[in-house]
């Protein structure tokens, strides 16, 4: 079977891409009159972030009576910055109305173990000789909640004691996708397995089809077998809330502010689809901005008075703007940069940044430094200690440097 040829050559994109931002936006709004045309009932996905309200703006410029009936929804991921959410809601006030939503995170249906007390209900399975009760012929865990099955009304006791149970009725939020799955730290390239880790350490011990090629990866995580890094929370807190609103109020075509500069990913995806595209299921995706950048989008919101979140107008002491982008402020993402987010939140929002590291970010931060320095000495070091170093250790992670040497000479690392 051959391959799907792409809309359009890399060489175009780059062409597109240096087009004024006038013909850019000639171009999104020939984008916009056809999702319109083609869509029966349209949403668009709104962070509160300069992109998509960059494109609200362009949308009521353009199709002003189409708009006031197009659906406004606002992914409230719960761990969102403060001015971001504040912005958010009162452009939904004022542009949006009644058909401005926001997601809401849903809630576990019965109760699940935290992963210390998972990992003491497996080693009973394994000492009772009852794993293949637990197991698909694949080798992979039925499915977590299935290890209740396993749980002696005493066990249920001594891990409500312990706090080591998520009761039913539990927000799908960022802190229990990170006790389940793991943090997001660095890219979604270092996570290769997106499950809950109790179901990846079975998965590694039980299952023969681990895939060729990662041998790296695993290798690293069974050298620290509790190392809990992921980017479920996206799947969990972002796209599956926005996913079942969409369904509920019958929505067929979405707009997105995607640009095509922001991500390998999404040069390749626009690069094979293009502007406007119907996946298998006839759902209608529409990127008017996908060639533009970041520059386009800031000249865009000052020549036509576009308002966006102060977010982006927070400065440090020498004036130096801190937000390019805005987003969750628990994401690592980045960390192998100068200027990360983490680094933002350590010296601009240090409760939540505190909060956050005693939640468990610092232990894995650790831990992943240790992994990619091949350097399992650095695992004795207390990660508290590691925080309070000014410049802070884990700013950044990179292979790059010996980590241990340079904390034992007190350099500073990055």
């Amino acid at each position: 079977m051959s391959k799907k040829q792409s809309i359009y050559a890399y060489v175009e994109m780059q062409e597109m891409q240096s087009w004024p931002l006038e013909k850019k936006v000639e171009e999104a709004q020939e984008i916009i009159r056809e999702t319109f045309r083609r869509g029966k009932k349209v949403a668009l996905a709104f962070s509160g972030g300069k992109d998509s309200t960059a494109l609200w703006h362009l949308i009521r410029e353009t199709c002003p009576e189409e708009a006031k009936n197009m659906i406004v929804i606002f992914g409230n991921t719960g761990v969102e910055y403060k001015e971001s959410l504040l912005f958010a809601r009162q452009m939904g006030k004022e542009w949006g109305g009644e058909n401005f939503y926001e997601t809401k995170l849903d809630r576990i249906k019965v109760p699940r173990l935290k992963y210390e007390a998972q990992k003491e209900v497996w080693a009973k399975i394994e000492a009772d000789d009852d794993v293949a009760r637990y197991l698909n012929i694949k080798g992979r865990l039925l499915k977590t909640d299935k290890l209740n099955e396993a749980v002696t009304p005493e066990m249920w006791a001594d891990f409500r004691r312990r706090k080591l149970v998520w009761e039913a009725g539990t927000q799908v939020s960022f802190w229990f996708i990170a006790e389940q799955y793991g943090f997001p730290i660095l890219g979604k390239d270092a996570t290769k397995l997106d499950a809950p880790r109790i179901n990846i350490n079975v998965f590694l011990k039980y299952s023969d089809e681990q895939s060729k090629g990662n041998e790296k990866y695993y290798d690293m995580i069974r050298k620290f077998p509790d190392m809990r890094i992921s980017h479920s929370c996206c799947n969990f807190i972002k796209e599956q809330p926005s996913q079942k609103l969409q369904r509920e109020l019958g929505c067929d075509t979405l707009f997105r502010g995607l640009m095509a500069s922001e991500s390998r990913r999404r040069t390749f995806t626009f690069l094979d689809h293009g502007f406007l595209y119907t996946v298998k299921t006839g759902y209608l995706y529409s990127n008017p901005m996908s060639t533009w950048t970041d520059a386009d989008v800031w000249e865009y919101i000052k020549t036509r008075n576009c308002p966006y979140s102060e977010l982006y107008d927070l400065a440090d002491d020498d004036g130096n703007k801190l937000f390019q982008r805005n987003g969750c402020y628990t994401c690592g993402t980045g960390l192998a940069y100068e200027g990360n987010n983490i680094e933002i939140l350590r010296k601009h929002y240090p409760s939540k940044w505190r909060a956050l590291m005693e939640y468990g970010m610092a232990r894995e931060m650790k831990a992943f430094a240790c992994a990619i320095s091949d350097d399992i000495k650095l695992n004795t070091l207390e990660h508290d200690w590691l925080l309070d170093m000014r410049p802070c250790a884990f700013d950044r992670l990179t292979p790059r440097v010996n980590l241990l040497e340079a904390l034992s000479y007190g350099a500073v690392l990055f």
